[in-house]
């Protein structure tokens, strides 16, 4: 149930919305492939792991030498494809609305195995209040945002405080 995302960022404010390990794709300085586990970043400074543990370096050091390219692990609701959007049918429609009943704490999604106006709705406001774009497509950033309220995943918090107390499974 682990699904593993790759894209391209411009800025270190790109990769901060996700708020989750990421694996950045990197040069040497003799111009080998290298990659890096950033575990989390805050104003000029990034904690990344390495084979000594956790380390901070500035990302001024680091920018030279960053591709752009980064990959994430993260939880998708079990047949998640595609951004999934009104009128779209299937099991993973049902999971999303469950998701979003857990949310709100309530005892039945707001669609079955049909992307419904309610959903729809739903969804909108959920990206609104969370600052992202608002079209009610539920795609990998929503998903992920949503996961993030409800706890499913590893935080850059929770990941930086495993791996200073030995836990090694993120």
């Amino acid at each position: 149930d682990v699904a593993c995302e790759h894209d391209t960022a411009q800025t270190w404010d790109d990769l901060r919305q996700f708020d989750r390990p990421l694996v950045l794709e990197m040069t040497t300085s003799e111009r080998f492939a290298a990659s890096v586990l950033l575990v989390d970043t805050s104003d000029r400074r990034a904690t990344v792991l390495t084979p000594d543990g956790l380390v901070d370096i500035a990302l001024a050091a680091m920018g030279p030498h960053w591709t752009g390219r980064y990959s994430f692990l993260w939880h998708p609701p079990s047949s998640y494809e595609k951004p999934i959007a009104m009128g779209d049918r299937g099991p993973v429609v049902a999971q999303i609305a469950a998701l979003f009943a857990r949310l709100d704490e309530q005892p039945e999604g707001l669609a079955g195995e049909v992307f419904n106006s309610a959903l729809q709705q739903r969804v909108r406001m959920f990206q609104r209040q969370y600052g992202l774009q608002d079209d009610g497509v539920v795609g990998t950033r929503t998903l992920l945002t949503l996961n993030r309220q409800l706890g499913i995943g590893v935080s850059s918090a929770d990941a930086r405080h495993r791996l200073r107390n030995g836990v090694v499974s993120l």
